[in-house]
């Protein structure tokens, strides 16, 4: 039987996206929705505490915005209004650029922390790897995006380990993209994936309907994980040498599922008061979840 874990508020107030840093200080990045003000806010995960002043009309749609920690600061980027504004939220410099792109991350681009934007998510898209920090275009090209579409997607990063790779995500593919050399390095067979470090190097974790699948970037599967029902708002982290993966049941209300991936059954159990809009899983091993009843998180480990 899987632990029990309590579940604690963070926050009150509806929270539609959760974010964190894969690697650095616990931090995470929360969109919240509010009557005529949503605001999007960092979060100290070790104090259990907001992070300076709130972004006031800040999206609340996931796909419109990226958190990470690109190269030494976390950073946040977001569309609005056909401009991307690019936060660093040690500094609060904040560049903007131009268009409204379909896709956005972050990436590493020889050792510069990059913002990758895509145009046109079906056929041939625009590419635009931008610096966070002077807005200077660092590369440009086309890629065929073949595999489906990019609408209400993100693309798929985990700085800084992920480096200059990003995941492309498509109906039932993500393609695997290189910014720094512009190439497409695989294509793996995965929906709604999340893309993380593992202690078997960089990995796609995803749902389907009989299981939760881990999978290489070779395209072979080194863990299949053992799931009540089919899951959704799939979450993992590389949590003291551990891989952690975290998934909510949407058809039993509040009930958040985590594995350790050693293991095909499910280690921890969390209960929270209204279905999870979105999940993020810090490398301390800190379950958030993001609801309309508020912002929710579990200690999985330590």
């Amino acid at each position: 039987m899987p632990e029990s874990v309590l579940a604690e508020s963070l926050a009150q107030g509806s929270f539609d996206g959760v974010a964190v840093t894969a690697a650095g200080a616990p931090l995470a990045f929360t969109s919240q929705a509010a009557r005529g003000a949503n605001a999007g806010q960092l979060w100290d995960l070790t104090a259990g505490a907001a992070l300076g002043a709130p972004i006031a009309g800040f999206p609340t749609d996931r796909a419109e915005w990226a958190f990470g920690l690109p190269a030494g600061s976390p950073t946040v980027a977001w569309t609005y209004r056909d401009r991307v504004h690019v936060h660093d939220l040690t500094t609060g410099h904040e560049p903007a650029l131009d268009g409204q792109p379909d896709l956005l991350g972050l990436a590493v681009h020889q050792g510069r922390a990059a913002v990758v934007t895509v145009f046109g998510p079906a056929n041939d898209a625009d590419v635009i790897v931008w610096d966070a920090l002077t807005a200077e275009r660092l590369a440009e090209y086309t890629l065929w995006l073949g595999h489906g579409t990019a609408i209400d997607r993100w693309l798929l990063h985990a700085t800084p380990a992920t480096g200059p790779l990003v995941g492309l995500p498509g109906d039932s593919a993500v393609c695997l993209l290189d910014v720094e050399r512009g190439e497409e390095i695989a294509v793996l067979v995965a929906a709604d994936a999340v893309l993380t470090p593992s202690p078997d190097g960089l990995v796609l974790v995803y749902a389907t309907p009989t299981d939760l699948c881990v999978r290489g970037l070779d395209g072979d599967r080194t863990a299949t994980l053992e799931t009540p029902g089919p899951c959704d708002r799939v979450t993992a982290s590389l949590v003291d040498d551990r891989l952690l993966v975290a998934a909510a049941l949407p058809g039993q209300h509040g009930t958040l599922l985590a594995w350790d991936a050693v293991n095909p059954s499910p280690s921890h159990c969390v209960q929270i008061p209204a279905q999870a809009n979105d999940l993020a899983l810090s490398p301390d091993g800190t379950l958030l979840a993001a609801t309309d009843d508020g912002l929710y998180t579990a200690r999985l480990c330590g």
